[in-house]
């Protein structure tokens, strides 16, 4: 499972930072497709190691993409927030501890609400920090829905691409 978890650390690393990051379609739509590592931690992943991860792979992120850490405390929170999330969106037997939340194991309705919640939340706080004014808070609102979209769909895709097979 670790060696599982590391080689998707790496994966998504290199896809944002050869791929995403050069995606900017009318200056408003920017995927980021790295925070797929942490909406697939397992469950029972401990909230330390969640946040730790995040943190490095934020990091990362933030040096290849010349950003003052936004990628880092986007990504520490979603991690912090996320067994509170998935709690909040359980229902009776549906999330044990040992499965690891994705597309195949949760079901469509439980995954989708759990990416987009944890997705939205995250673009808000990063395009936020961002800006860090509210002069134009319009267009950082259309920002974080638009770029919540596109990091939505493309996580989406990406597990129906890969879970496909085993349904």
């Amino acid at each position: 499972m670790i060696t599982k978890n590391i080689l998707r650390f790496i994966f998504v690393l290199v896809l944002q930072i050869l791929i995403f990051n050069n995606i900017q379609l009318s200056g408003y739509i920017n995927p980021h497709f790295y925070i797929l590592f942490i909406l697939l931690l397992p469950i029972k992943t401990p909230a330390w190691l969640s946040m730790l991860s995040a943190f490095i792979l934020g990091s990362i992120i933030d040096i290849f993409s010349l950003s003052p850490g936004l990628h880092a405390s986007a990504s520490v929170l979603i991690a912090f927030i996320r067994p509170t999330i998935i709690s909040l969106i359980k229902t009776n037997s549906e999330v044990k501890p040992e499965i690891t939340p994705n597309l195949n194991n949760m079901g469509f309705r439980w995954f989708t609400s759990y990416v987009f919640l944890l997705i939205f939340i995250h673009h808000t706080i990063y395009f936020i920090l961002e800006v860090f004014s509210f002069r134009h808070i319009f267009d950082t609102f259309y920002h974080i829905i638009i770029s919540s979209f596109a990091t939505f769909v493309l996580i989406i895709l990406s597990q129906l691409f890969i879970y496909k097979r085993n349904t």
